[in-house]
């Protein structure tokens, strides 16, 4: 028995392309759809339609009942469509081919009139239009047509899930009634209620023969109430939901990514949820400094919070003893997004402590506070509860030292360690108060280092990463707060990577810089580089720099060369960098164009050596980061052309060409 009519309605077609052959286009269709169990249930309508014309039908079909719908063109028709609505007006089934046949299957669900609608899509000429109700011997129609109803695409009609038992389907001819919040589009689903008695881990696996999506949720039609959903489970044809639900009813939707359809194997496994009380009896403990792995995959969703919208993912609990009153800081790196939060109380959700989702990225999670001595409980989760790559493997470490800190290394002007150029990781976690800047510090941890000046100098001081919020202040004496040169705020580095500067120009001399809390609670790490430009070198270099002439291509490279230089573009353009003069003579057009094997910036000044004179600044072309382009009008004088790099590192051989027009 062939299972695919297409083929058949094309063989019907071959037997006659016009409307004068009705009767054996007819007679073919009959027998095809006949020996596939079907049975014509009304006359045949035939009609002539120019393009992007339609013809409506009304038809009476009787509710549980299936009807398929077959419309064919003639030769001169390039897509016929056929779309049939309910007595309200909304769509019960439509063809999705593009192609001079077309087929709907509607199961209604109420008696009385519809309307096939014929569309003459592309092309023109006659058409032929029937009905025939029943189900095709052999199930299917190859995924070529969508159809409204039927048994398991609604949520009235929403079959039992098992657990254990492999249930199959297809969604071709589904309704499409929901719409996966984590896979857009409007494919039709299949609806499975499943009820559970207790609370319980569930495991539900989708594989299918398309672009699958899998969704759970509380209220059958109300996406609102979903608790959990999952697109794609290491590839398109798989999907995977692992969640925690309590006692009731749920629906668990089939569906599809854009308008996908197909086959499908759905099976749902189920683990019983011990009792918290043994959960956190059991909880292993978790040593100071000491890092411990593990993951969440797998695991069951015993615990929330406050943060991590809920942190209802699967979870891991720890156990941590704290002998007496404390600083604590809580480190997570995960391969997903994590979060972290601590307990008091492990069963009891309002003893929660602290809570981190995010620290710098979603993969990363920190907790810095002072506790009490006693038990705790620290929980590695993961956020919210879609489903989707919010599970996985994690590291965790504790850490603990005295509340009043003190007695380490750098922790105050008697001990302070050199700051050398580069980029370095200070560390306050440990170390006491001893000092205050003028834009905070009063109370929280500070470390010192200090640097040497041998020239009047540019000094460029960045703090990144902090841990913590506080403040950073410079000194030409450690001890003296009337010696301070600048303070700025350090801000913390979450939920994503910020910046805390210091830009100023320094006599010769020994400087203390301090890194300091703004509270007692306030502590932690942060990466610090420190910067040297030697302006009166760099005067000498400005002083010798080439000239450059109009319709003059020069090339050259900045490997290999010293930061000099830094820009307003470029995210700073903090790479090595060489430097030409510019002269020109009267008010002209300028365009500078910059090519090179690296990520290249240009950047145009009047004054070689203050930045603050910075005349225009870009990075790349039309999107293309191995071209520069500066096109500016300038007065008359002398400027200095920059070649450089994007941030840091980026640095190579280049061509630089400049051409000078009158206005």
């Amino acid at each position: 028995m062939n299972r695919y009519p297409f083929l058949l309605l094309s063989f019907a077609l071959a037997c006659g392309g016009s409307q004068t052959q009705t009767e054996p286009r007819f007679v073919a269709v009959h027998n095809a759809l006949s020996a596939m169990g079907l049975a014509q249930t009304g006359p045949i309508s035939e009609g002539s339609l120019p393009e992007g014309a339609e013809a409506r039908i009304e038809v009476e079909l009787q509710a549980g009942e299936c009807y398929t719908f077959v419309a064919l063109g003639s030769d001169s028709v390039e897509d016929l469509d056929i779309l049939v609505l309910d007595e309200a007006g909304e769509e019960a089934g439509r063809d999705v081919t593009h192609d001079r046949q077309a087929a709907a299957r509607v199961c209604a669900e109420t008696t009385g009139t519809h309307t096939a609608v014929v569309s003459m899509t592309e092309g023109r000429g006659g058409y032929l239009v029937s009905s025939w109700s029943g189900a095709p011997a052999g199930g299917g129609f190859g995924g070529r047509m969508v159809a409204g109803g039927g048994a398991g695409s609604t949520c009235a009609g929403a079959r039992e899930l098992t657990f254990g038992q492999p249930q199959s389907g297809d969604t071709t001819g589904g309704t499409n009634a929901m719409q996966a919040p984590c896979a857009e589009g409007n494919a039709p689903e299949n609806v499975y209620r499943l009820d559970i008695e207790e609370p319980s881990q569930i495991s539900i696996a989708l594989q299918s023969s398309f672009d699958g999506a899998l969704f759970i949720t509380r209220t059958c039609g109300d996406v609102a109430s979903v608790v959990a959903c999952n697109d794609d489970a290491q590839d398109t044809s798989h999907s995977r939901i692992d969640t925690t639900l309590e006692p009731g009813t749920y629906y668990v939707v089939v569906d599809g990514y854009g308008n996908a359809a197909g086959a499908y194997e759905l099976v749902a496994t189920r683990t019983t949820l011990r009792p918290l009380a043994e959960v956190c009896a059991d909880a292993p403990a978790l040593q100071v400094g000491q890092p411990v792995s593990g993951s969440t995959q797998g695991a069951a969703d015993y615990f929330q919070a406050t943060c991590a919208d809920g942190a209802r993912m699967p979870d891991r609990v720890y156990r941590l003893d704290v002998p007496q009153r404390s600083r604590l800081r809580l480190r997570q790196q995960t391969d997903h997004d994590g979060a972290l939060y601590l307990r008091s109380n492990c069963a009891d959700a309002t003893t929660e402590v602290a809570c981190n989702d995010d620290f710098r990225d979603v993969r990363g999670s920190i907790i810095n506070t002072i506790v009490d001595a006693g038990q705790y409980f620290v929980v590695s989760d993961g956020f919210g509860a879609s489903g989707q790559a919010a599970t996985g493997n994690f590291t965790l470490e504790a850490n603990l030292a005295p509340v009043a800190g003190g007695g380490v290394q750098a922790d105050s002007c008697g001990n302070a360690v050199a700051l050398d150029p580069g980029a370095q990781d200070l560390d306050t976690f440990e170390a006491g108060d001893d000092l205050a800047g003028s834009c905070g510090g009063q109370g929280g941890a500070d470390v010192v280092r200090t640097f040497t000046v041998r020239n009047r100098s540019r000094v460029v001081i960045r703090v990144r990463d902090a841990e913590f919020d506080g403040a950073m202040y410079l000194r030409r004496t450690c001890g003296d707060a009337n010696s301070e040169v600048a303070c700025v705020a350090v801000p913390v580095s979450a939920p994503r990577t910020q910046e805390a500067t210091i830009d100023e120009t320094l006599v010769p001399g020994t400087y203390a810089l301090v890194l300091d809390g703004a509270r007692p609670d306030s502590f932690g790490a942060a990466q610090v580089t420190l910067e040297m430009t030697d302006l009166v070198a760099m005067e000498r270099t400005c002083r010798s720099a080439p000239m450059l002439r109009s319709g003059q291509t020069v090339n050259g490279t900045t490997a290999g060369e010293s930061n000099d230089f830094q820009a307003s573009c470029a995210e700073g353009a903090r790479s090595g960098d060489v430097v030409y003069r510019l002269r020109v003579a009267r008010r002209s057009r300028v365009r500078i164009d910059l090519t090179g094997d690296y990520d290249g910036a240009l950047h145009l000044r009047r004054d070689c050596v203050d930045a603050t004179s910075e005349v225009a600044c870009n990075d790349d072309v039309d999107q293309n980061n191995r071209a520069s382009r500066i096109e500016t009008t300038l007065d008359a004088g002398m400027y200095f052309v920059v070649v450089d790099g994007f941030r840091e590192g980026s640095e190579g051989s280049y061509s630089l060409q400049v051409e000078i027009d009158r206005p």
